[in-house]
């Protein structure tokens, strides 16, 4: 059972990779808590300030709404299996919208930058770009703009920066083999995972 940071990290660090909420194929921190449908509202702080503290990841791996945890080990698999993860590369090869990498470019050269000073378009919705950034892991959340009510908010950065020696491990992993591993350690086929995490096609 789940009720403390402490055990939230050991949890992950067991399982690897687990979603925030239940309804995913994956085990889930809110169906491990004593706290029944209020589970998010108790363990709100954990997934931003464990993350901050680099005591695992968390990011929108699977979609809009649907966040997920990571441990530290899992990680330089996960991003080794995503492929190229080069902004330009991707935004060439039609995987990353031109708003997104717009964002990043923004963070590359000016820093972490907080949701509201990042350049959108006008009448642009701001979460799809952000989703899409995090799932190729361009970009992760590297800090708090406050902890209150109207000043809650996050510090974007660029996710090699902030998780260095995760892409050093990645970069010597192939990307086959890290897909590989991925599936045997989640019981899944590797197509079924990957469609789940979107992995593009290996040339």
């Amino acid at each position: 059972m789940i009720s403390t940071p402490e055990e939230c990290v050991d949890f992950v660090n067991t399982v690897g990779l687990c979603a925030w909420s239940a309804g995913t194929p994956l085990p889930s921190v809110a169906e491990q808590t004593p706290w029944g449908d209020q589970a998010m509202l108790h363990t709100w702080f954990w997934k931003d300030d464990l993350h901050i503290e680099k005591r695992l990841y968390y990011g929108q791996l699977w979609g809009a709404g649907t966040p997920v945890f990571v441990s530290l080990t899992l990680l330089p698999a996960l991003i080794a299996a995503q492929g190229d993860c080069d902004p330009r590369d991707l935004y060439e090869k039609n995987r990353l919208t031109r708003v997104a990498l717009s964002l990043y470019e923004h963070i590359e050269s000016h820093g972490p930058a907080a949701k509201k000073e990042l350049p959108y378009p006008p009448h642009t919705s701001q979460t799809p770009p952000l989703v899409q950034l995090q799932q190729h892991f361009l970009i992760t959340k590297v800090g708090l703009t406050g902890r209150t009510r109207g000043t809650y908010g996050y510090l974007w950065g660029t996710c090699e920066s902030f998780f260095p020696d995760a892409f050093k491990a990645a970069s010597k992993l192939a990307v086959c083999d890290a897909r590989q591993a991925l599936a045997a350690h989640l019981g899944m086929p590797e197509a079924r995972v990957g469609k789940l995490l979107r992995w593009q096609v290996v040339d």
